[in-house]
């Protein structure tokens, strides 16, 4: 193997000696090339490697082992940088924000630059160095050779769009490495209306992923320079993805024109590894913290009555299994009590803004207060709260739905 993959193989190795991360699945990108909507939770860093190996041995099929090394952070909230080597001679900046989004439940849009750097064509599918990809050339529309569209700064908008809880739709625009040109993607680019290519052609972008498991996810990718479906999976800090790239080489070319790789990557993420949180105060200039006020003690709740709290995964409000079981709890106790009223007041963790933090509050009340509902918990039987940092408790319940029984008036 070449010295040239040396870049990625190190960060591989670095994977072993990372921290662990949230159970966050959203990625950046959708599989292996299609960016999405989303950007890492603020101050978490991913290590990422990947590497493709043909599956046919053709001349058009590039018989060398491919591998790539990313790193990318995120330094505030929406926005994230990522720098990706491809050889020693190869590095690129991404830089991606997000306008909208933040779950993988709810619409997302993002705006992004891929492949900013000082090599006119460098990216997943090929470079200007030796032993690259080999489709870096096209021909014209009137039969003329034609260099493809520059792939430095590749800009893309995409959207990220739920259709059902175990489906996500994505689709967008791009230029530069996500434009190709054959007799069948030339259709999905903007050049298919003007009389040959240019360098400011736009493409259709887009892919879905159909969750078959809360942690293992199919995905079809695909832009008008490559089409890829695989499975990727995320446990823990781990993210992992096997795919089947460049299909169309194996679908629609026949004989020696055809060319198909396989890629394996892997992805260790930190969250939380670089979060500014300040200048340290001196302690003389610190004001003492006033006693917390002892609240009254109330009568103890009859065991027929006690409603037990619900917990969410970090930055989410989606329901859990284990939440689900205690809302069944829950909503067997409030069915065989209709003359009691509960608050729903949903909880964030103390790390986020208010502006981050009311929001998802009260979101996590909400998706409480919807699954009750469908167990048959009538409405006008509960009320949500979101809690803010001025209306916490003296002892906090992070990341959790608590449910308060009010008092008969």
């Amino acid at each position: 193997m070449s010295i040239r993959y040396l870049p990625g193989l190190v960060v591989l190795a670095l994977l072993a000696v990372a921290t662990p991360a949230s159970a966050r699945f959203n990625s950046p990108t959708l599989l292996y090339e299609v960016p999405t909507a989303d950007v890492l939770p603020s101050g978490a860093l991913a290590i990422s490697g990947d590497m493709t190996y043909p599956l046919v041995n053709t001349p058009k099929n590039t018989n060398y082992l491919e591998v790539n090394a990313n790193v990318r952070y995120s330094p505030l909230k929406h926005l994230d940088f990522a720098v990706t080597a491809y050889t020693f001679a190869d590095y690129v900046l991404d830089v991606k924000y997000q306008i909208l989004g933040g779950d993988p439940d709810r619409f997302g849009l993002a705006v992004g630059v891929y492949d900013v750097g000082l090599n006119g064509y460098v990216s997943p599918v090929g470079h200007d160095t030796a032993n690259a990809w080999p489709d870096w050339k096209y021909l014209n529309k009137d039969g003329t050779q034609y260099v493809r569209t520059t792939e430095r700064f590749s800009a893309f908008v995409m959207t990220s769009i739920p259709v059902t809880k175990f489906a996500r739709f994505h689709v967008g625009l791009g230029r530069g490495r996500f434009v190709g040109y054959s007799e069948r993607s030339e259709y999905f680019n903007s050049d298919f209306f003007l009389d040959g290519y240019h360098q400011w052609a736009v493409a259709l972008l887009g892919g879905a992923e159909i969750y078959v498991h809360p942690h293992v996810a199919l995905v079809l990718e695909g832009s008008t320079r490559d089409l890829n479906t695989g499975v990727k999976a995320k446990f823990g800090p781990v993210s992992a993805t096997v795919a089947w790239t460049k299909m169309e080489g194996l679908i629609f070319e026949e004989g020696d024109a055809r060319f198909g790789r396989l890629e394996v990557g892997v992805s260790y993420q930190m969250d939380k590894a670089f979060q500014y949180r300040g200048p340290e105060i001196p302690s003389h200039f610190v004001e003492p913290a006033p006693e917390p006020e002892v609240p009254p003690v109330a009568a103890p709740i009859p065991e027929k009555l006690r409603l037990y709290a619900i917990w969410f995964e970090w930055d989410k409000s989606d329901i859990t299994e284990v939440a689900a079981a205690t809302l069944r709890r829950n909503a067997d106790v409030l069915l065989a009590n209709p003359e009691v009223r509960i608050v729903i007041a949903g909880h964030a963790s103390e790390e986020g803004t208010v502006e981050h933090n009311l929001p998802l509050s009260g979101r996590r009340a909400k998706a409480a207060f919807e699954y009750l509902k469908s167990l048959g918990v009538p409405a006008e039987q509960m009320r949500t709260q979101a809690m803010g940092e001025s209306e916490g408790r003296p002892y906090p319940i992070h990341r959790s739905a608590y449910f308060e029984i009010e008092p008969k008036k």
